[in-house]
């Protein structure tokens, strides 16, 4: 009986294309796997038919087609745990969106080829990604966790020692040697061989007469013999400053961390603007209900008083800051990004409500965070708004819940400075305009120069 026979060679453009993926498709593997063993297994199957089917693909569709076969693999669609060290916040997820996510980051694959590779569409690809992103404070995907992850798995990627050998290829065990040349084909190729050298010397030879016989050759040579005068500079002058990385100056959030107090109070905004629109509303009963019973504002009245830049430990809230998770930063930006948007007089109005808030005691406290959570979640988001666009939200919110990015800023600054009229007004319209008809009339507001547009929303709504 013969053993048996060794695997045919592969041809060397296959053989290329995997080595040249196998520290990609390990990576991959051993976090949609979870188990190195399994890993190892998955890659030499993808490896063998892929090499068995590559001629009839083209070849720019073999990196699709490749990552589709190692997928396939039952054992990456386990629920399994990738090790430790190995991208623990991507290996967390469920399967599907965990290899959606790692053929972006490590396989490096477009979103076309990774949704053909998967067997959907770009857009249930995409929605997968942003399904399995955390959400920021405004129920947006985390950005922030996105390229902590993207820098993760470039990481793993450097610190992956390189194989010995890839997945699925092997050298024939038994490899007859070459079989002896024949002596006169040898010697012919060998004086083939001088004939080539002799026409490469006499080439150089004639390319190197060229240059010495043509004059601006020869005045080249003559500038180059000539002796050249090296005269030293003065030292150079001490600079004026040096980069430092751990200058506190340099830090992206410097702001926020000079201002702890103020940052508080912006991670506060929602309730306090809550607090000092019911205290407003508490006082105009008041002013107004001669006859009736006192309205009792919600708080006591204190007085509120800007902050100014706290420096004396800043440089620990900067250590302790860089320490907080990703997602922790987001928030908090964010907040304090709202807390920023504000006007001076309603910053001023929000310190107020937070001292008479400080001042009561912890039973009452949590009593009033309790009324704060039962209101309804529109409400919730107006109240990030201050405690002027707060109150009107609910009823002007259908107009302004969903806008185009780039004119947010425009709007919000237009409802800051609209009156009560104004307001009134808009939600009115929110009333009556249909939902495909409020970008339309969104840009036509923005369009009204500030004088007209009392008039120009008076008039939009006798039509």
């Amino acid at each position: 009986m013969t053993g048996a026979s060794p695997p045919p060679t592969q041809p060397a453009a296959v053989t290329a294309f995997l080595r040249g993926l196998e520290r990609r498709a390990r990576l991959l593997a051993q976090v949609q796997a979870g188990d190195p063993a399994s890993a190892a297994r998955a890659l030499d199957v993808a490896a063998r038919v892929f090499t068995a089917d590559a001629g009839q693909w083209p070849l720019a569709q073999w990196p699709r087609q490749y990552w589709r076969l190692l997928l396939s693999v039952p054992a990456m669609r386990q629920p399994g745990t990738a090790p430790a060290s190995l991208l623990p916040g991507i290996a967390r997820l469920a399967p599907a969106p965990r290899a959606a996510i790692l053929l972006h980051l490590v396989a490096g694959l477009d979103d076309a080829d990774a949704a053909a590779a998967l067997g959907i569409d770009v857009d249930a690809y995409q929605a997968r990604i942003r399904d399995a992103l955390p959400r920021d404070p405004l129920g947006q995907p985390d950005v922030d966790v996105w390229r902590a992850w993207r820098a993760a798995s470039q990481r793993a990627l450097d610190a992956l020692p390189e194989a010995t050998t890839v997945a699925g290829t092997a050298a024939p065990a038994n490899a007859a040697p070459d079989a002896p040349r024949n002596t006169d084909d040898h010697n012919r190729h060998r004086r083939r061989l001088r004939w080539l050298w002799l026409g490469v010397v006499l080439c150089a030879a004639a390319l190197v007469a060229t240059f010495l016989l043509h004059p601006r050759s020869r005045a080249l040579l003559d500038e180059w013999r000539n002796p050249v005068h090296v005269t030293p500079l003065p030292p150079a002058d001490a600079p004026q400053a040096r980069f430092d990385a751990g200058d506190p100056a340099l830090h992206p959030d410097l702001a926020l961390l000079q201002a702890p107090a103020d940052l508080r109070l912006a991670r506060e905004l929602p309730l306090l603007a809550w607090l000092a629109a019911e205290n407003a509303t508490a006082a105009q009963t008041t002013d107004t209900d001669a006859n009736g019973p006192a309205a009792t504002p919600i708080v006591a009245a204190a007085p509120g008083a800007a902050t100014t830049p706290d420096v004396s430990t800043l440089p620990q809230r900067l250590q302790a800051w860089d320490r907080l998770p990703p997602w922790t930063r987001a928030a908090q930006r964010g907040a304090w990004a709202e807390w920023q948007a504000l006007t001076d007089a309603e910053r001023t109005t929000l310190r107020a409500a937070a001292a008479r808030f400080d001042a009561l005691p912890l039973d009452q406290q949590r009593a009033l965070r309790d009324r704060y959570a039962q209101l309804p979640f529109d409400a919730h988001r107006g109240w990030h708004l201050g405690p002027r666009l707060g109150r009107d939200w609910p009823r002007i919110g259908a107009l302004f819940a969903f806008v185009a990015p780039d004119e947010r800023t425009a709007l919000l600054g237009l409802l800051r400075q609209a009156t009560p009229v104004d307001l009134e007004a808009l939600a009115r319209l929110a009333q009556t305009t249909p939902p495909e008809d409020r970008a339309a009339l969104r840009r036509d507001l923005l369009a009204q120069a500030p004088a007209q547009r009392t008039a120009w929303l008076q008039a939009r709504l006798k039509r």
